[in-house]
């Protein structure tokens, strides 16, 4: 059963640390209901959401384009869902800075995990999310079962590199706390389980993860409902949370090979997001009418912001093509001041390079040699030729090494963002406070 702890707040924490301004009390600390075994009912009105959007996820994998430009769209919408998770967290960087932080991450594969001098601090936490996102849907997805080391070793992938990646990768000894003050949970907006909770929940969910499931939305929308709810780090749970909205999809063989981008919307329509979880907290029994009604608004909220999601995917499809039409325009043109004939061949590096873009908008002729298959003077050709056509642009990174960035792509993302907060839902949320 559901219910809420009653605790006991000292002026010095389990850690040790000691709050000289927190005054000793006692609150209330929220202990969910475990998710294995425990039985589910829909509203007939969210039973059929829940078909109509599982529907649309399916047709959005059929009709996606083939490889290459597959792998290249799954990169993109990849780094468009770590962009907008991380904003949720307040978390911001320009996509130009987290596109030259992931290049020069990659150059210098094999070594410590530092972060380059003059690198804006949220950038390196972007990548991370990028690369942690990446976790998800690879290792976890191909995993026979996910165990709770598996969502450690998710979170610690957040915090490489940053103040936080001591004693990352463990889930809380202490007692955490949403809003309110910093120096007590007094008068927070919603305070987790105590830490004596937090191993038994966590076994559970991850138990719940592994499980075959009739309906991956609603797997994933209560995957991602209890571990905010558990809340079981000292940092990166959001992030770490949103990103097992995607294990689970991908485990399920709803949406393989890409991410949806279901962070955007839910960071565009932020209000319903923090409503919807407020109202999956019930107190009581899962069979009680209370429970229900909540369970299904939280629901209702995760099938909206995925159905967005489809829709800003398949948007991403189209004006990625149309990106493509305006640049073999601008490729025909340039290569007619150099006498050259229309565009080149499609087997040609220049045109595969072209294709790749997407999912890699800033590159170097090095990794464009190992990404084609080519050799470095061919690469190097191919992206000179791309620059003169004014696809790419030219910058300086680390070292002095010469990248080429396409910005159109990188703007992209912020056009997206702007376009869905402009959107509304017509979700009627109970008020979990009343």
């Amino acid at each position: 059963m559901a219910r809420f702890s009653e605790q006991r707040w000292h002026s010095k924490s389990d850690a040790g640390t000691t709050w000289s301004a927190a005054l000793p009390g006692t609150f209330r600390a929220y202990v969910p209901d475990p998710l294995c075994g425990r039985a589910v009912r829909l509203s007939t009105e969210v039973a059929a959401e829940v078909a109509a959007v599982d529907a649309l996820v399916r047709s959005l994998a059929e009709s996606t384009p083939t490889s290459p430009h597959l792998e290249s769209l799954a990169r993109f919408l990849l780094r468009s869902e770590a962009v907008a998770s991380s904003r949720i967290e307040g978390v911001f960087a320009s996509a130009p800075a987290i596109a030259e932080l992931e290049l020069v991450l990659g150059m210098r594969a094999g070594e410590a995990p530092r972060t380059p001098r003059g690198v804006d601090a949220s950038a390196r936490e972007v990548v991370n999310n990028v690369l942690a996102l990446r976790q998800a849907v690879t290792v976890l997805h191909e995993s026979a079962v996910v165990t709770p080391a598996d969502i450690d070793a998710l979170q610690r992938a957040l915090m490489v590199g940053t103040e936080q990646a001591d004693g990352s990768g463990v889930v809380r000894q202490v007692q955490n706390w949403v809003g309110g003050s910093g120096l007590s949970p007094h008068g927070a907006e919603f305070v987790p389980p105590p830490p004596s909770e937090v191993p038994a929940l966590m076994e559970d969910l991850a138990r719940f993860i592994s499980e075959s499931h009739p309906l991956p939305l609603v797997q994933a929308a209560l995957t991602h409902a209890q571990f905010e709810t558990i809340h079981p780090y000292t940092d990166g749970n959001g992030r770490t949370g949103r990103a097992l909205i995607h294990t689970v999809l991908a485990r399920q063989g709803l949406a393989v090979g890409h991410v949806l981008p279901i962070s955007m919307s839910l960071l565009a329509h932020a209000r319903e997001y923090i409503a919807g979880l407020n109202a999956y907290r019930y107190e009581g029994e899962a069979s009680e009418s209370a429970a229900l009604v909540g369970v299904d608004s939280w629901i209702r909220v995760f099938l909206a912001a995925t159905r967005d999601a489809v829709a800003e995917s398949r948007r991403f499809t189209s004006e990625l093509g149309e990106m493509r039409t305006v640049w073999d325009a601008r490729l025909a043109g340039f290569r007619e001041t150099k006498k050259r004939r229309g565009l080149p061949r499609k087997d040609s590096a220049v045109v595969r390079l072209m294709e790749q873009l997407p999912g890699v908008p800033i590159i170097t002729a090095r990794a464009a040699q190992s990404l084609l298959g080519v050799s470095f003077v061919a690469a190097k050709s191919a992206l000179e030729e791309l620059a003169g056509a004014g696809v790419v642009q030219v910058k300086e990174v680390e070292r002095g090494t010469r990248a080429f960035m396409a910005t159109d792509v990188l703007d992209l993302i912020n056009s997206s963002e702007r376009r869905l907060t402009y959107q509304r839902w017509d979700l009627a949320i109970p008020d979990s406070s009343a």
